[in-house]
């Protein structure tokens, strides 16, 4: 496959190019989709690129970013100011002109209200990846938000026939479902709101998952929906400061979610069950759905209480994240051993990091925090680095303060004090202040 565009004037630049494209179709484009719905990254993206050059380039400039990343992945997403751009390789810079280039044609095409809707939201796609490769995570949120636009702008011209009826499948089935699961991370970062896809999306739950797309599209609906709750549930919390002061309302929606989070299960099980009897498949297709089920099973059912030895109920659903959290990193190992440097898709992090912060079993502790340093470090919006060596920090003081705790009451358990537990945490910026419920 070529582009049917002329790459460039410069032959050594035309064989870059052409080898950039060879390692993204070979390598680099599977990994994107951390081992699930490839299709976008290994078809669909080849397929345009062959005759949109914004694309293109775009899509070389991942592939050498991909090979050679270099990544920001500081807790405020700010690259370092005083980084120059002398300390990147010639193939990074490389890269970084592959991009300039691809959003010079795309604006231009703008500007000369020329742009083809649908080819600008798939280069949308590309960039957000170009920028959370390198950490740059605000950039990505502010492309993200840009590209939800579109889709909006694009729902219109469907509603009135304008868009035809591959271009609409392709949208509803696989970039809104990409979309949702950006969403779905995005609402780890302080501030950020859902998007507007969420609010409109119709989140059903069958009996039985027709397949594991499916069973992710609703998982992902179901960590945003969460997210929010234990956002709501947090405020109400520190105004009413006691477990017997919770609203009926949160209750209820609190088993409400944990009732569409079994079926979830059953529907998921269900599906295996069927996939095995019929392909001889493993009777768990995708181990990294289960990591989010028993992360959000947890996170839910203990979110309206401030106590933290409530999880300690829960060593069965934190070994189920450990398990299946090191199955998942065992099918995305490369030919080397190492991990991709990056995945666009919802990763192992979050549960993982839900395991290192609550489960006071101190072998299962130590599992969970090691999987997380393996794991790639950054996962569509979620960075890995950081995270691990923040709740291994974390590990390290409640165990540093449970051992005082105990000898001073001359308790030879090992169990960790309710009182050494770290319930509330928060990451900010100095210059910013501190958030107001640390004031």
């Amino acid at each position: 496959m070529a582009p049917r565009h002329t790459l460039s004037l410069s032959p050594n630049s035309g064989r870059r190019e052409r080898r950039a494209f060879e390692f993204y179709f070979v390598s680099a484009a599977p990994q994107l989709a951390g081992g699930m719905s490839i299709d976008f990254w290994t078809t669909v993206v080849p397929q345009i690129c062959r005759s949109e050059p914004a694309v293109w380039d775009a899509m070389i400039a991942i592939s050498a970013l991909f090979e050679y990343p270099d990544q920001c992945l500081d807790f405020t997403y700010l690259r370092n100011c005083h980084k120059r751009s002398e300390s990147l390789s010639q193939i990074q810079q490389e890269a970084l002109s592959w991009y300039s280039r691809s959003i010079s044609s795309i604006s231009s095409q703008i500007a000369g209200r020329g742009a083809d809707p649908y080819i600008a939201l798939i280069s949308c796609i590309l960039f957000i990846c170009i920028e959370t490769i390198q950490g740059r995570v605000e950039e990505a949120l502010q492309l993200y938000r840009q590209g939800v636009s579109l889709i909006l702008d694009l729902r219109v011209q469907v509603s009135h026939g304008m868009v035809s009826t591959s271009k609409v499948a392709l949208l509803e089935d696989t970039i809104v479902p990409l979309f949702l699961r950006l969403c779905a991370v995005s609402l780890s970062i302080s501030g950020v709101q859902p998007c507007e896809l969420y609010t409109l999306a119709n989140i059903g739950i069958p009996a039985v998952f027709s397949s594991v797309d499916s069973a992710r599209f609703v998982i992902a609906n179901l960590y945003t929906e969460a997210q929010l709750f234990e956002n709501e549930a947090t405020k109400h919390i520190w105004a009413v400061g006691r477990d017997a002061a919770i609203s009926q309302d949160l209750l209820n929606r609190q088993h409400s979610l944990k009732d569409r989070l079994n079926n979830w299960h059953r529907a998921y099980i269900g599906m295996c069950q069927n996939l095995h009897t019929r392909a001889a498949m493993p009777t768990n297709a995708e181990p990294i759905l289960m990591t989010y089920h028993a992360a959000l099973f947890i996170f839910v059912s203990e979110c309206l209480t401030h106590h933290e030895i409530v999880y300690d109920n829960h060593l069965a659903g934190f070994t189920t994240i450990v398990e299946q959290a090191s199955l998942t990193l065992a099918s995305t190992v490369g030919p080397n051993g190492a991990q991709p440097p990056f995945t666009f898709e919802m990763g192992i992090g979050m549960p993982l990091f839900l395991t290192v912060m609550k489960c006071r079993d101190s072998n299962l502790r130590l599992r969970a925090l090691d999987l997380l340093r393996q794991a790639p470090p950054m996962q569509g919006f979620f960075k890995c680095t950081p995270v691990a060596h923040l709740s291994e920090n974390f590990m390290k003081l409640e165990e540093s303060y449970g051992k005082a705790i105990r000898e001073s009451t001359g308790d030879h358990s090992v169990d960790i004090p309710e009182e050494a537990r770290i319930c509330h945490y928060g990451v900010f910026r100095p210059q910013d202040g501190l958030p107001p419920r640390y004031r």
